[in-house]
């Protein structure tokens, strides 16, 4: 069990800064956009590379970073209408089936997000930027590595609801007894 703690305070701790990373994408987002209207229609002459930054970088980090985050916290939109007449055992069952399907299927995009990222990286994947080239490959990155870590979290959840399933109760069970 010590393991598990320290592998959820360690996906606690990435979750996080990728989101303090995505925070910190979305202020330069605003900053780069500002400078390039202010260029454009103040100076005439427009920040070079904008809409690329902003494409492939920027809003791949804000939009994809903070997956594990609202993973780990429970963020996601949760519609209970047709499970709120079940017992608890019954709605452990639908979350454990819900995880494995989760986590299937964020491994998969992991994996696949992962092999272009190696691809990219190899040919060193370049975007033509009007008047500069734009370095593309390290955005190939962002994926692999925030499905990753939620993938990290949605482990983490499936066996806490494992846990409820098997064994009556679960983390969550003991923070609401213990009023957190």
């Amino acid at each position: 069990m010590q393991a598990l703690r320290l592998f959820d305070r360690a996906i606690g701790f990435a979750s996080g800064a990728l989101t303090v990373i995505a925070a910190v994408a979305m202020v330069a987002l605003m900053v780069h956009v500002i400078i390039d209207v202010t260029g454009r229609y103040l100076f005439n002459h427009p920040f070079a590379g904008t809409l690329e930054m902003s494409t492939y970088y920027y809003m791949v980090m804000v939009t994809a970073l903070p997956f594990a985050y609202v993973t780990r916290t429970q963020g996601q939109i949760a519609v209970e209408m047709f499970t709120s007449w079940l017992p608890r055992r019954g709605i452990y069952l639908f979350e454990v089936f819900g995880g494995i399907v989760t986590l299937t299927y964020v491994c998969v995009i992991a994996w696949k997000t992962g092999q272009e990222a190696i691809t990219m990286t190899a040919i060193g994947e370049v975007h033509d930027a009007g008047t500069i080239q734009l370095v593309t490959w390290p955005s190939r990155w962002i994926l692999p590595i925030a499905f990753g870590v939620m993938a990290c979290a949605v482990a983490l959840r499936l066996a806490d609801n494992a846990k409820g399933l098997f064994a009556g109760s679960s983390r969550d069970d003991d923070k609401r007894r213990r009023g957190q």
